[in-house]
């Protein structure tokens, strides 16, 4: 596996802790830089939660770049196309912009990841 394909790891221990870190530790203050309501930190434990996930997600990045582990490169991708299609319908349904701005900076790791890959490692990892 080339090693760019680990560096784009960091990228998503980067962005999921840059957003999962505040979601959980400060969600009033962070909800309207999203377009959110600031009472949604109030409903529940969701926005919390969420934040967790994040925070859990940036560790499991960060494990797969720091021990090389090829094989966790494409389950990640797959992931990330996933959680691509749940913004998208969630932003289509809920008209959130910062959503498709999330999708935008997912879609970035995705692409470099694939590209940095290159089709003969994908396949073998499949």
């Amino acid at each position: 596996m080339p090693t760019k394909a680990f560096y784009w790891q960091l990228y998503i221990a980067t962005y999921t802790a840059l957003l999962g870190l505040p979601l959980l530790l400060i969600p009033k203050s962070v909800i309207p830089y999203m377009g959110f309501d600031p009472a949604m930190a109030d409903d529940g434990p969701f926005v919390r939660l969420t934040g967790m996930f994040l925070v859990c997600l940036t560790l499991i990045t960060f494990r797969v770049w720091q021990k090389k582990t090829a094989e966790m490169i494409v389950g990640t991708v797959i992931l990330r196309i996933f959680i691509i299609f749940t913004l998208l319908i969630v932003g289509i349904s809920g008209g959130y912009p910062f959503l498709y701005i999330m999708i935008g900076i997912v879609g970035i790791g995705v692409i470099g990841t694939l590209l940095s890959v290159g089709k003969e490692n994908l396949l073998r990892y499949l």
